[in-house]
């Protein structure tokens, strides 16, 4: 068996959990690997010590209040629901709602205008951006922009 595989098995031998299949498994393997057998005597040494730590009893009367204090938020809980639905008038309570979803349908259409294709508005591509005929190779002004006009008049200017 695999180290992960053993692992795994580490914390239902400490509960005395495994099979004896497993146990013979586990044990040959624990004896010939140095890892899991740290692993195994690390996961024993926390087992022990939760298992040597102190209880404490809780003081008489400790469960019925805390059984009340949750009936009364419970209750409270309950009166705030209902209190929701029925302390209002139907009217406000309706303008409310309305309210929310006038909300959220403005914040739907602006959502919608800002992520819109806007194909009126051409955004120039990478293609266009880098074309040849943007860039003018030559200035006309310098020798070689002098040159070429000389060039293509035939050499009269």
């Amino acid at each position: 068996m695999r180290c992960s595989q053993i692992r795994k098995m580490i914390s239902p031998y400490v509960d005395d959990d495994l099979t004896p299949d497993e146990l013979n498994v586990f044990t040959s393997h624990v004896h010939e690997c140095q890892a899991c057998k740290e692993e195994l005597e690390e996961t024993q040494t926390v087992h022990r010590l939760f298992a040597s730590a102190v209880g404490f009893e809780a003081p008489p009367g400790f469960a019925t209040r805390v059984m009340a204090h949750l009936e009364r938020t419970e209750e409270t809980g309950l009166s705030r629901l209902r209190c929701l639905f029925t302390g209002r008038p139907f009217f406000l309570r309706t303008a409310e709602i309305a309210f929310a979803l006038v909300i959220v349908l403005i914040g739907m259409i602006s959502g919608n205008l800002l992520v819109a294709d806007r194909t009126s508005v051409r955004q120039p591509t990478v293609q266009t951006s880098f074309s040849l005929d943007l860039f003018q190779a030559t200035p006309t002004d310098s020798v070689a922009g002098i040159y070429m006009r000389l060039a293509e008049n035939g050499g009269e200017e």
